[in-house]
């Protein structure tokens, strides 16, 4: 599935703040287009992501750097951390703010698919080590850090349906259904696993002399599936491994193919229906396919937007990888000054 640029897969620095209750800050963060990023939303967003265990293992375990969540002192927190969730905040604005130029719905239906897919986002890599599910992730951050992820993912998903050139309404999804019906097909198959191509074919032997194909992969078969009678579920045909997806999506139903040499062993697929996918799922899947072009988007965006950040927080700045926040000078794990201390200074505006 889709992983979404938040919490999010792939943003691994994630920053915290200062969680001293004596500290004040200055009331805004950042502006973007003249919107206020209010301090106290990212504080509490910071220290929403620094009370969650779950992602915090994720944060780490995803990252090939040792991450410095801390600063050094008891209470505060390393400023690079604060400039890249400061940084995150600025990208969600520049969206939401996209969003409403282009007049895009964000009703029901669409919240309905963001509630499907940010716990899904949100769950940790099979090699993580984490055991906390997405779910529960997203469950112990706080209420108001969880509303903006939702938002978030809501003004993504709307954008994204709009550069596929669908609205993402139970409407638009559906009238997209009825104009591309194999994109909207799920393909339920099963699988026998097996080592060599001549094993392949004595398998496939036995379902033609009358052996059922379930019976034959829960004895033959050394894929997991094997116990269920090689069955894998219901999912679009896309979603397989090349060269498996244009096997399947071609395969009749019924049908069982001929041996495939996949990895160090070979295969036999069965397709035994072809159902219509819910609108929820057609939607998640049609995104999907879009999400390259909604990061090109979001750099375009940030590139664009008239930035500026609070001086105690960094700088916004230009780098090869696209628009950031920089923290102030020092070392890695300077601490995130007070900013009362500080001056405020004439920040960068970017190119309009």
């Amino acid at each position: 599935m889709r992983k979404l640029l938040v919490p999010l897969a792939g943003l691994l620095a994630l920053s915290l703040l200062l969680s001293a209750c004596d500290v004040q800050v200055t009331p805004d963060a950042a502006r973007v287009d003249g919107y206020a990023i209010s301090a106290s939303t990212l504080t509490g967003s910071m220290r929403a992501i620094a009370q969650d265990a779950g992602y915090r293992c994720e944060v780490r375990a995803g990252s090939q750097d040792q991450i410095a969540i801390e600063g050094t002192g008891g209470s505060t927190y390393a400023s690079s951390f604060a400039a890249d969730v400061l940084t995150q905040l600025i990208e969600y604005r520049a969206l939401h703010d996209e969003v409403a130029r282009l007049g895009l719905h964000a009703g029901a239906f669409a919240r309905q698919v963001a509630a499907a897919q940010l716990p899904q986002a949100l769950n940790p890599a099979t090699t993580s080590g984490c055991t906390t599910t997405g779910a529960q992730v997203l469950a112990d951050f706080t209420n108001p850090y969880r509303g903006l992820l939702d938002q978030f993912e809501v003004d993504q998903l709307v954008v994204l349906a709009h550069l596929a050139g669908v609205t993402l309404t139970r409407a638009g999804i559906e009238a997209y259904e009825s104009a591309h019906k194999s994109a909207a097909t799920l393909s339920c198959t099963s699988v026998i696993a097996v080592a060599s191509a001549s094993a392949a074919a004595a398998a496939r032997a036995r379902i033609e002399a009358g052996a059922s194909f379930a019976s034959v992969a829960r004895t033959t078969s050394t894929d997991p599936s094997a116990s269920s009678g090689g069955a894998l579920g219901c999912v679009f045909a896309s979603q397989f491994t090349s060269p498996l997806n244009s096997i399947v999506a071609s395969l009749p139903v019924g049908q069982v193919s001929q041996p495939v040499a996949f990895g160090s062993g070979y295969l036999l697929l069965l397709v035994t229906s072809r159902p219509l996918a819910p609108a929820t799922e057609v939607a998640s899947a049609l995104v999907s396919t879009q999400q390259s072009r909604l990061t090109a988007l979001i750099a375009t965006l940030t590139a664009s937007a008239h930035v500026s950040v609070d001086p105690a927080f960094g700088q916004w700045t230009h780098a090869a990888t696209g628009w950031s926040v920089t923290p102030p000078a020092g070392p890695p794990d300077a601490l995130l000054p007070n900013p009362t201390a500080v001056t405020p200074v004439a920040a960068a505006v970017t190119p309009a």
